[in-house]
């Protein structure tokens, strides 16, 4: 059994809500994936493999929605949950 925790620290709560919102617990993923406050993701998998797979598919998510994130303040708008 492998786990796996991503957690992100320091950055504005309004920023990790808007996170906390678009990320979504696949169905697929309840087996191994379960989400926590202040934004914690564990992955629990039988497999090295699986795990990894897992583990970088949230960070590519978490990078898209703060790359999203910065886009949108680099265009003078405003960030909503």
């Amino acid at each position: 059994m492998i786990s796996i925790t991503i957690s992100i620290d320091g950055i504005p709560d309004d920023i990790r809500e808007i996170i906390r919102s678009a990320i979504l617990l696949e169905k697929i993923d309840e087996r191994y994936v379960s989400i926590t406050d202040p934004l914690n993701i564990k992955i629990k998998a039988e497999a090295i493999s699986r795990g990894r797979a897992i583990m970088n598919s949230y960070i590519f998510w978490l990078y898209t929605i703060l790359r999203t994130l910065e886009e949108v303040d680099k265009s003078g708008r405003k960030n909503s949950p």
